[in-house]
């Protein structure tokens, strides 16, 4: 019997050493990677990416609309391409970007700018705030050292809430235990939007990104949820891409503008 008691404890412990390796590998931040470099382009040519979750992935039934507004309004040839993987956090984009090769292939072809679409699966899966601040630092570094233009989108006014209670027992379970270790809220839209200000600010990026604000195209929280959302309520609808892409629009016209000067 003392065996057996000894052996059971042995196996506890074994187990919550596994669990809390893993939890802590789950809940750690990205970790910087050396920069790869990209195709340097020498053209009139502009050249978007777009990369990410499944916003990013949604898109590229999207792009050729995009690339038709952008050479009527500059009046130079466009290419806007899309990858997104969905359900990516915003340290699995920066990893996949390294790890994953198809999406290595794709960024080393070379962009002007590149839309990120990251940190909307961070706020699903209630990760911590300094999980989204180091991680997208990460990919706003890999960026800027290959001379591309990060344009990011702050944390769009989706149904969190309804997410949230259409998740199994199993993954609600999930949720609560990230909210504890992370001192995360339910409705954690407005912290991330705040991290994503203070990363900007400590950092010096003003200048050297641009943020696609979400009042600046989902500012109706009822009547977007209706038209720029599929039934789910997570996820843009064709309408909603749309509208989001001509907001992408104006920060690059903004930058076009301001780069034009120097």
């Amino acid at each position: 019997m003392k065996y057996k008691l000894i052996i059971s404890l042995i196996v506890f412990i074994a187990i919550c050493i596994m669990l809390g390796a893993k939890l802590h590998s789950y809940y750690t931040p990205a970790q910087m990677h050396s920069t790869y470099q990209t195709i340097q382009h020498h053209d009139d040519t502009i050249r978007i990416a777009y990369i990410g979750d499944s916003w990013a992935f949604g898109h590229q039934f999207h792009q050729c609309k995009i690339k038709e507004l952008l050479e009527n309004k500059l009046q130079r040839p466009a290419i806007v391409s899309s990858y997104g993987i969905g359900g990516l956090t915003s340290k699995e984009i920066y990893h996949a970007l390294f790890e994953m090769d198809n999406l290595k292939h794709f960024i080393q072809q070379g962009y002007d700018y590149c839309f990120i679409s990251a940190g909307i699966n961070d706020t699903y899966k209630k990760m911590s705030i300094s999980y989204y601040q180091k991680s997208m630092d990460c990919i706003i570094q890999f960026m800027l050292a290959n001379y591309i233009h990060p344009i990011i989108l702050e944390i769009p006014d989706y149904n969190i809430i309804k997410t949230y209670k259409n998740q199994k027992t199993d993954k609600k379970l999930l949720r609560q235990i990230s909210m504890f270790i992370n001192d995360t809220d339910l409705d954690c839209k407005q912290q991330f939007r705040a991290a994503l200000d203070e990363l900007v600010q400590e950092n010096g990026y003003q200048d050297k990104v641009s943020i696609v604000r979400y009042k600046s195209w989902n500012k109706n929280y009822e009547d977007d949820l209706k038209n720029l959302y599929i039934e789910d309520q997570m996820h843009l609808n064709e309408k909603g891409h749309s509208v989001l892409d001509n907001a992408i629009i104006k920060e690059i016209l903004k930058h076009e503008k301001i780069r034009s000067k120097k």
